[in-house]
């Protein structure tokens, strides 16, 4: 397999893409901002010569098609899977964790989970399993618009539709089930019981 860099360079050439910088690298991918000719921000996952993560690049565009048919996770802008690179539009915002730590009012942080909740719903109900959506919620990030905090849902890459769908139990108990978990006990902080038995029924 060619290098990152020069399937990542074969790529943006043939979009007509410019690099921006490098955003993230981990042990099967390594991912880039990348722009349009009219400055549009885009992300680029490209798969790592070393990757032993079989049909990475395959699993993240079927499961990110699938989801984005559900209205969940950024959109699904282009793939190449000869060159193991795909392209998702780019979602400016923290992750969970940071924003929920920062101190958000009670009221955003009422309709985020809503929302969120709404979301991993909608990817049990099309049977796709995420499982990655606990731990420090680095998979879940907050796009602020308008005042208005927005959960999107990231990282397809191990998702699978032919496990059986967690999605909305694990967010809860992640949320508000698990008694040593420092964002179930920041959650537990900012709402009252009252508060939570709404947003999740």
């Amino acid at each position: 397999m060619e290098s990152t860099e020069s399937r990542l360079n074969g790529f943006l050439k043939e979009k007509r893409l410019s690099l921006a910088r490098k955003l993230a690298k981990g042990w099967s991918s390594e991912i880039f901002l990348v722009r349009n000719s009219k400055g549009k921000k885009f992300v680029a996952k490209v798969e790592r010569e070393k990757s032993k993560r079989w049909r990475m690049a395959e699993r993240e565009a079927e499961n990110l098609t699938l989801a984005n048919s559900a209205g969940v996770g950024p959109k699904l802008a282009g793939f190449d899977l000869e060159k193991r690179v795909i392209l998702m539009g780019f979602v400016e915002g923290k992750t969970f964790s940071e924003w929920l730590f920062s101190g958000p009012k009670k009221k955003q942080l009422q309709s985020f989970v809503r929302e969120l909740l709404k979301q991993a719903k909608a990817l049990d109900k099309i049977g796709l399993d995420h499982g990655q959506l606990a731990g420090k919620g680095a998979n879940i990030l907050v796009h602020m618009r308008k005042g208005k905090a927005l959960p999107v849902i990231i990282d397809f890459e191990k998702a699978s539709a032919a496990r059986k769908c967690h999605n909305a139990a694990v967010i809860e108990a992640f949320l508000f089930r698990n008694p040593h978990g420092a964002v179930a006990k920041k959650v537990k902080e900012l709402l009252w019981k009252e508060e939570i038995e709404k947003v999740t029924s």
